[in-house]
């Protein structure tokens, strides 16, 4: 209802509001005050109220309480004066350090520059105050633009000393302090500068005209609109409505591409000022001081490069091709603002507030032309030149075969090419391809490969019976071609050179075809060619073949690493620890029988010793991993170092473990043993089980002892927690290193448990223990039994520790820029993820078994979303290289 009784009040508040002002312009100022009282019955009915309204002019009869009188008034950003209709600009310098966000000090005056300004100034200081110069219509262009080169300049600026770009909080030489000083002098006069505001005269009749300027220069390109009435008087004026400049790029163009660009900028912003301005023009000129640029905008875009065709692509699309005219350098006033220019020559009067003084004139006196010059830079031409003799033996390869990667769009290029020679004319291009056309191409090909055997092919060739066809081409197979004409093959083989690039080519499409064996490609090369040692050639290519490998390449592997030091000296029991989990193992209620629950085994392992610890964990939060630790610890001690997987690592282990240890905070953990003096390190890479390989081996033992104690039996917590205990003795009794077999001076086998216990067995000992009181003999009895047990570890498992059990050969080090394929036991084989070798980590010995790879995240559609790039660690032998750094 209110959209239809005041409808130009309801538009003004719908595309004239910004926060909470409203912004319109009208013809008159009973028009407006209309338009006031109607916005106002508007907004009564949501409730709202107009604060005050500011119209310009001098309006002192006017009777409107809410219409208030003001010397100056802020419109988003800019400073209005209503009385007199103009824009000014206020320059605030202020270098003091600000406490929120608010000047600790006041801003300095001119007086104040030369004496309270900082002894050294930088970069963000700078900037900072640059920054504070507001002009959203560019009304201040000509002098901006000497910001913005001094700002350039500035921060490209590299250090004498070192060649190094200046930092932000650097300052910057004297000389340019000097520069920057005065500038900011000369910002105070801008204030003296008055732009008036560009608007209908009373006096106007019609609609307006808008005028575009452009123009470029070494250092900038800009453009700016000035807008025409035709007053009663049938004279005109005319008045700047906006500017916009830009700096050149830092790599330096030629002046016909930058007057390009300015061309862009004037149709982008003719676009913004249509869609913005409330004036309906009658006309729009573009005028340009550049022929060639003028004369490019009349062409198709198709006849340039690439950088002239995408900008005369855009200036057609916003604008006519017959709006454009030409003027001469000092007749255009966008000249003025390519130039950096002083505050005082932008008076109201001046060339660039009211603009050339032709624009007074009726167009038809207007120095402008539209002139058409044909020879214009940056024109892309084609020629064809063919010169083909169709002659026996003696073709001449008009087309490089290196530049192919595909043999069908090689023979496809070539019928086409020899179908223009065939009618020299580019009507060639419009016949289809038939074919005896490709048949003809493939023949061209043939006898190029063919000229290597010129001469002696005869003689060379004598034992595989080789003729000439009625096209010139060799054959061979003369022996049984009664036989090849009966099984309704050819009559004979077409013999091709192994080195040609031709032969290599059609190698490669036969193989591409379905990637089999080398057998395979060779027995469909021979159903119509005969090429000699084609077999090394065809094993080159399937070893080479992206797709074989990802297919069939065997991972990579790399020669067994050395042992750790922790691993070779004696140590006290548990002094290195490994750990892991395994399960999930189903346990009941101790008083709700019949409820389940899911608890996980823990096992300790000590690195030297090889003695085993096994408990449970109860819950999935890293409290209740702690609680398993801490009974850990109290039994046997604090570890020096503890190694294990941890998270996302855990990939050989269950789902659920995954998901419990991706919830626990290792950070907590390994403070909280780090406070005692514990070390808590985690596998280098992802998905490598064999590095606490360990544990791994263990943890396969005590499964099995679990389904013999237990079976599908289901225990309580205490009662599953008690067979672990019995399984850890019985794996603290296993043999270790070497059996004593049958030589008797070995004696018994040496088991974790004679650290531990002093015995093999859990049970009563046997050995005298002695009832003296005597503290050292007791002392040497304990000695004996360490001593002895570290002698014969020394004897029967440290040998063992010499042996690589796998993984023996020195392999290829990968090397950063490695194309692999990463190994995902979720997926099939093809689908496995590709990725680049991003760093090559070498062990001790050189040797490289982890590394880190970078690869692209997967989107969910097809659309890449420029997402980062991501960095995972893996170990070598779950990669499949692809393509070396050498080959690429």
């Amino acid at each position: 209802m209110l959209e239809s009784e005041y409808p130009e009040a309801a538009a003004m508040l719908i595309h004239d509001s910004y926060v909470d002002d409203v912004i319109h312009s009208c013809d008159t100022v009973s028009e407006a005050l209309r338009k006031l009282t109607d916005t106002g019955e508007i907004l009564k009915v949501g409730g709202f109220q107009i604060k005050q309204w500011v119209i310009s002019g001098d309006h002192d009869k006017v009777d409107d309480k809410k219409l208030v009188d003001t010397e100056m008034e802020k419109v988003l950003g800019m400073r209005w004066e209503p009385k007199k209709d103009q824009f000014i600009f206020k320059v605030s310098i202020n270098f003091s350090k600000k406490y929120k966000k608010v000047h600790t000090e006041p801003n300095l005056t001119v007086d104040d520059i030369l004496k309270k300004a900082p002894n050294s100034l930088t970069k963000r200081m700078i900037l900072s105050q640059v920054a504070s110069l507001y002009d959203p219509l560019g009304l201040a262009t000509p002098f901006t633009m000497r910001c913005k080169l001094l700002l350039r300049q500035l921060i490209t600026l590299k250090n004498e000393n070192d060649g190094v770009e200046l930092g932000w909080d650097d300052p910057i030489p004297y000389q340019m302090y000097n520069q920057w000083i005065y500038l900011f002098t000369e910002m105070y006069e801008l204030e003296k500068v008055k732009f008036k505001r560009c608007v209908r005269p009373d006096t106007a009749v019609g609609n307006p005209i808008l005028v575009m300027y452009s123009d470029a220069s070494n250092a900038a390109y800009a453009t700016c609109a000035y807008v025409r009435f035709k007053l009663q008087s049938c004279t005109y004026s005319s008045q700047l409505l906006a500017a916009k400049s830009r700096v050149a790029p830092v790599r330096q163009i030629t002046i016909p591409r930058l007057e390009l660009c300015a061309a862009v900028l004037s149709a982008r912003m003719r676009k913004v000022i249509e869609k913005e301005s409330r004036f309906e023009f009658e006309e729009v000129l573009h005028l340009t001081d550049s022929m060639i640029v003028r004369s490019q905008i009349q062409k198709e875009s198709h006849g340039f490069g690439t950088f002239v065709a995408t900008r005369i692509v855009e200036i057609q699309a916003l604008t006519n091709t017959d709006e454009w005219w030409w003027t001469t350098s000092t007749d255009n006033a966008a000249d003025f603002a390519t130039r950096p220019q002083h505050p005082s020559k932008m008076g109201s009067d001046s060339l660039w507030q009211t603009g050339p003084k032709y624009l007074t004139l009726s167009k038809e006196q207007w120095p402008i032309s539209q002139p058409c010059i044909q020879e214009l830079p940056d024109r892309s031409c084609i020629t064809l030149t063919c010169d083909v003799k169709i002659n026996h033996g003696q073709e001449a390869s008009i087309i490089d075969i290196k530049c192919f990667s595909s043999y069908e769009r090689m023979i496809n290029t070539t019928a086409m090419i020899l179908l223009l020679c065939k009618w020299k004319s580019f009507k060639g291009l419009l016949h289809n391809l038939t074919s005896a056309d490709l048949k003809q191409a493939e023949n061209y090909w043939i006898k190029i490969v063919q000229r290597e055997f010129a001469g002696d092919w005869e003689k060379r060739f004598k034992r595989l019976g080789p003729s000439e066809n009625e096209n010139g081409i060799i054959t061979v197979g003369e022996r049984i071609s009664k036989w090849l004409k009966d099984d309704w093959n050819q009559d004979k083989f077409i013999l091709l050179s192994i080195s040609n690039p031709f032969t290599i080519l059609y190698i490669q499409h036969l193989h591409n075809n379905d990637h089999g064996g080398v057998d395979l490609t060779l027995a469909k090369l021979q159903r119509k060619f005969w090429v000699p040692g084609a077999r090394k050639v065809i094993k080159l290519i399937k070893e080479k073949c992206v797709i074989c490998k990802k297919i069939d390449k065997p991972r990579m592997e790399q020669q067994m690493g050395q042992l750790p030091d922790k691993r070779l000296k004696p140590s006290p029991a548990f002094y290195n620890t490994a750990l892991d989990l395994f399960g999930p193992i189903l346990i009941r209620d101790t008083v709700k029988r019949r409820s389940r629950a899911k608890v996980y085994g823990v096992i300790f392992t000590c690195f030297t010793c090889r003695a085993v610890y096994l408990d449970l964990t109860e819950g999935y939060d890293t409290d209740s991993f702690l609680s398993t630790f801490r009974r850990f610890v109290s039994i046997r001690g604090y570890p020096q170092t503890i190694h294990s997987d941890m998270g996302t690592q855990l990939t050989a282990a269950s789902k659920e473990i995954r998901n419990m240890m991706g919830k626990w905070n290792t950070s907590q953990i390994s403070t909280f043993s780090l406070n005692q003096g514990t070390t808590w390190s985690f596998n280098k890479s992802a998905n490598a089980p064999w590095q606490n390989g360990i544990c791994e081996a263990l943890i396969k033992t005590v499964k099995r002892l679990l389904v013999i104690a237990v079976g599908e039996c289901v225990l309580s917590f205490g009662e599953l927690q008690t067979v672990l205990f019995e399984v850890a003795n019985l794996l603290n009794e296993r043999p270790i290193g070497l059996k004593p077999g049958y030589d008797i001076d070995m004696g018994a086998y040496l088991c974790p448990n004679d650290l531990l216990l002093g015995r093999s067995s859990n049970k009563v000992p046997s050995g005298p223990m002695g009832n003296e009181p005597d503290v050292r003999k007791r002392f040497t009895i304990i000695q004996t039994i360490v001593t002895t047990f570290w002698k014969r570890w020394m004897r029967d498992y440290f040998p063992t520790l010499l042996v690589r059990h796998e993984w023996h050969t020195e392999r290829r080090n990968l090397q950063k820029g490695d194309i692999v394929l990463v190994q995902d036991n979720d997926l099939v084989r093809g689908n496995w993820r590709l990725a680049q070798v991003f760093q090559a980590n070498a062990g001790k010995d050189g040797k490289v078994r982890d590394v880190v790879l970078r690869y692209k995240p997967l989107c969910s559609s097809d659309e890449y979303k420029g997402r980062k790039d991501r960095l995972v660690n893996r170990s070598v032998h779950r990669l499949v290289l692809l393509l070396p750094i050498e080959d690429q």
